[in-house]
């Protein structure tokens, strides 16, 4: 396995769109929040990224609570259901996810000790981010990077 990333990533401000389990087809959501941005002439930036307020613990994906969204830069308001959410200070630990979506609580399991072994508080949320990275024969690879945060 490989060895897990830790980065600072300092503030991020974040739209997004609540879900019941994770959702069927996070691009559309993505795009209904890009949409919405659109509209107040607000920038977005970065990877499509799910974002969970705990832990993934022992229940199906379905049933995991999530928001799907993008960081932003600018003073958005929330509307049609539109969540503007600040975190401060974020210090990610983050790691390639290779499996099927039912095996994501395991690489988060593996950040999560990672994290505590480095002598960190582990804070409740995480995130998936999900980019395409471009090869060398220009094709495009799915890649998604599960993160879970450390206090300073």
């Amino acid at each position: 396995m490989a060895e897990p990333l830790l980065k600072t990533e300092g503030n991020l401000r974040f739209a997004s769109l609540p879900s019941v389990g994770y959702p069927g087809d996070p691009w559309l959501l993505g795009d209904r929040v890009r949409d919405l941005l659109d509209e107040q002439e607000i920038d977005t930036f970065g990877a499509l990224t799910v974002w969970f307020p705990t832990a993934p613990g022992d229940a199906a994906p379905a049933a995991w609570e999530c928001q799907v969204g993008l960081a932003m830069t600018g003073m958005a308001r929330p509307s049609e259901g539109l969540l503007i959410e600040d975190y401060r200070n974020l210090v990610a630990l983050s790691l390639a996810h290779t499996g099927p979506l039912r095996d994501l609580p395991l690489t988060w399991r593996s950040l999560h000790d990672h994290g505590r072994s480095l002598g960190r508080q582990v804070r409740p949320y995480w995130r998936l981010a999900l980019r395409d990275r471009r090869l060398a024969d220009g094709n495009l690879l799915p890649v998604a990077d599960v993160a879970v945060f450390l206090d300073r």
